[in-house]
Order: structure tokens, then sequence, then C-alpha cells
């Protein structure tokens, strides 16, 4: 491994992970690859593992012996940790109506016009860390740090479902209706997390995503071959 963890033991059932506090790729890699060969060797211990940018946290059913688990954990990262696991991932491309009804605020703010917020905010391929503060919304990493523009202070009571939106140093994706603190800059039509489909969630960690900017045309024919069930959301493999 490149980096070496750090460990907390939060409770008799839950051990958590550390890595540097960097928001960067290898990182991601090494933590999926560590987390992949903890899932297996634990299966039938653990009730999940969870990510966060630079955390994993180990829940397991029940109490468990502390040097017996960081023993097997030494080894997994000296035999396995740094291997190379073979991810299936996916650049998906989400369509974007940047009409957002903070667009202004946020030029405002950057002093950069509005086509110019666009322009930066669709350029990268951005990285999916995590899922976390609600179910389907994705913690996203490479925003342009022009684009860099402060939570609100007051949250609005509703943000609506498929909000583009921008936080201090992040940007995402609204999954439903709820109150957020972010600057909402666009809409996308295509819904990321479905309870029923299965997977609920398309983009997996580790996956690519790469905003597409679109007119409201485009997005209203977009809303339409959804519901006529004749709109699949473009991917392709990295």
């Amino acid at each position: 491994m490149s980096h070496q963890f750090k460990y907390k033991h939060i409770s008799p059932m839950i051990l958590e992970l550390y890595w540097p506090a960097s928001i960067d790729e290898s990182t991601l890699m090494e933590m999926m690859s560590m987390k992949t060969h903890i899932q297996k060797i634990w299966q039938d211990e653990l009730l999940e593992v969870s990510m966060g940018y630079h955390c994993l946290s180990l829940h397991f059913k029940s109490p468990f012996r502390l040097n017996d688990v960081l023993n097997e954990l030494e080894h997994i990262a000296e035999k396995n940790g740094g291997s190379p696991v073979d991810f299936t991932r996916k650049k998906w491309m989400i369509p974007v109506w940047y009409s957002g009804k903070d667009l202004e605020k946020v030029a405002k703010h950057t002093g950069m016009a509005p086509d110019k917020i666009i322009t930066l905010h669709q350029t990268p391929n951005y990285l999916l860390h995590f899922y976390g503060f609600m179910p389907g919304f994705m913690y996203l990493g490479g925003l342009d740090n022009q684009l860099f523009v402060p939570r609100k202070k007051q949250p609005d009571p509703l943000i609506e479902k498929g909000a583009v939106a921008i936080g201090g140093k992040q940007t995402g994706i609204y999954p439903m209706n709820s109150p957020g603190g972010w600057n909402v800059i666009g809409r996308t039509p295509v819904q990321l997390f479905d309870v029923k489909s299965d997977p609920p969630l398309k983009p997996q960690p580790g996956d690519k995503i790469k905003f597409e900017a679109v007119t409201e045309e485009s997005y209203q024919d977009i809303i339409s071959e959804i519901k006529e069930g004749n709109y699949q959301l473009q991917h392709e493999k990295i």
C-alpha cells in the first residue's frame, strides 16, 4: 500500500480505518481494494463496510477481538492492499439544463459570467467517491477551484429532485426533494437513484461523472423519453 492507514475503535462492533485526508483517485482505489478484500474475508461477520473520502467504517454483527482484526488487516495491507482489483468502472454522461435559481448568485460570487460557470462545471470528469447525506446523494471529487462557493447560511426548505448544485468545494445532484444549503445551478431530468431498480444506484464508487449541457427543449424531450421508457443514460467503460 502507498499509504499507511490508522484506526479508531469506535465501539465493540465498529472499527474505522483512516487514510491521509486527501481527496484523490489513488486513495480511493486503494480504499476500494482494501474494502473488497475485507468483505471477502469477513463476509459472514460484517453487517456492512461504509466509505467516506478517506475512511472505511467496518460494522460487525457482534463484538470482535481488536488485536485479531488488526493483525488480519495488516496482513491484507501487506499482501493484497496495493494489488489491483478488477473493478468494472464506467463514465456516465449526465445531461444538465443549466438554469438553476442560484446560477447568477454563483456568477456574482466568482466574478465570472454564467456561460463561464457552465463551461467550467461541465469540463471535468468527476470521480464518484461515495454516497451519503441521503440515499443516492453522490460525493464527487474534481470541482474546479474557481467554482468553490460557500454553502448557504440559511438552507432552502426545498430543493427539487434532480437539482445540480455546488456547496463549498463539492458539486452533486439532489436525488430527491429535500431541504438543502447548496447553490443550485442546473437540473438533470435523469433519475440516478431508484429503489425499484437493481441496483438502485447506477453509478458506483470509482466511476466518473461527466455533466453535459442541454437546452430546455432537450431537457423536456428527455423527460418525455423517460416517461415513455425510451431513454437510456449514456455511459462508457473506463
